[in-house]
């Protein structure tokens, strides 16, 4: 028998980040699964049965936007008519369960499910922006109250679940997210077009992806990066993905030299049809975040055949194993010998182009899916029988 889901969708309508990915991904699977009826979106203070389209950002509408909402009693309001709006349209829609993609639970009167991506906000306070801190200190103990069920995007985000929040172990499960075929191995002239748009066609350039914020430690990695020899510099330029986040000025302070001298190459947010080009383009990839609740890119530049750099922290060693090379990210001096290494280590270069897409392979967005309508599956009969 199928069911009806509601999904919490308005990551949708912005750039994809991390969890627009999520939950787009999910949302294809879950509207192509034989166990789902159909799956209804709710956005905008309405719901509808298609996925919202991405709406273009507007820099200073976005800029004002947030200045507006961080603004204790505004952004209080915002989201309490945010929430009555959801509890309304919830009952009208008629779904038999609500998904939510993204922490926070929306009241709902039937069963529910909640992705905890990670807790930052408990071990990073000083990396978020303080109105983030209020919701998340505010509502988490609710969601994991009113939840009947979570999911996680590890096993190591689920044991903090338990440890650090109390959370049964029968209550959270971690499901691992995938990774679209797109991302492969490419051919230089596959890839050419698509770096030429972006001033990188010839180039052995370094890729590193994420949202300019402290968490992603973009700041210790320009850092390592820039105490590597001037000809290595020149010969591998580095490549930003990512759009401004959260205390970018000192980031871009940073920046600024390197990118006078050639050396470093500012692309901004990327749209995702151009990343698997990008990536597949580069000499290799570094991704040395303090804390992630799974990390994608990694995964995604694996699966590209890219030699890889992560750091040793959060669950990044259990997400791409021994296949990428791992450094402390609070140590510029591992993290400069460890780029070093992803340049010219020759033999390492040569297992990560074999190792990375047969590791990468474990990891699909239908093996999501299915655990998570699993999980759906879980709940509903023990909601149904009260």
């Amino acid at each position: 028998m199928s069911f009806d889901v509601l999904l919490h969708a308005v990551m949708l309508r912005r750039a994809l980040t991390g969890i627009g990915h999520y939950t787009s991904r999910l949302a294809a699977g879950l509207e192509q699964h034989p166990d789902i009826g159909k799956v209804l979106y709710f956005h905008r203070f309405t719901s509808s049965p298609t996925q919202p389209r991405q709406v273009k950002p507007v820099p200073w509408q976005d800029k004002t936007k947030q200045h507006v909402r961080r603004v204790p009693i505004v952004g209080d309001l915002y989201y309490g008519l945010r929430r009555l709006s959801f509890k309304l349209t919830s009952r009208r829609c008629g779904a038999d369960l609500y998904h939510e993609p993204n922490y926070l639970l929306m009241p709902f009167d039937g069963p529910s499910v909640v992705t905890i991506h990670d807790l930052s906000y408990l071990h990073y306070p000083q990396y978020h922006p303080k109105d983030r801190i209020h919701r998340m200190e505010k509502g988490m103990p609710h969601t994991l109250r009113r939840a009947d069920h979570l999911i996680t995007d590890s096993e190591y985000v689920r044991k903090e679940l338990m440890e650090l929040l109390g959370v049964p172990a029968d209550k959270v499960t971690a499901i691992v997210l995938g990774v679209d075929s797109t991302f492969r191995p490419l051919s230089p002239k596959e890839c050419a077009p698509t770096l030429a748009r972006y001033g990188l066609e010839g180039l052995r350039y370094l890729l590193a992806l994420g949202t300019l914020e402290p968490r992603k430690n973009i700041s210790g990695l320009i850092a390592a990066y820039s105490r590597l020899p001037g000809k290595i510099q020149d010969a591998h330029p580095l490549a930003l993905v990512g759009m401004r986040g959260w205390l970018s000025d000192p980031l871009e302070r940073q920046i600024e030299p390197l990118k006078r001298r050639g050396r470093l190459r500012v692309l901004g947010y990327v749209p995702s049809d151009d990343l698997p080009f990008l990536y597949g383009g580069a000499h290799g990839f570094a991704f040395p975040s303090f804390y992630e609740g799974f990390g994608l890119p990694p995964l995604e530049a694996m699966a590209c055949g890219v030699p890889t750099l992560i750091s040793d922290r959060s669950c990044l060693p259990e997400v791409a194993g021994d296949v990428a090379l791992q450094v402390d990210p609070e140590d510029v001096e591992a993290m400069a010998g460890g780029l070093e290494r992803l340049i010219s280590d020759a033999a390492f270069r040569a297992n990560a182009r074999k190792a990375g897409p047969q590791r990468a392979a474990r990891f699909t967005w239908e093996k999501c899916v299915d655990s998570t309508v699993g999980v759906y599956r879980k709940v509903l009969p023990r909601c149904r029988l009260g």
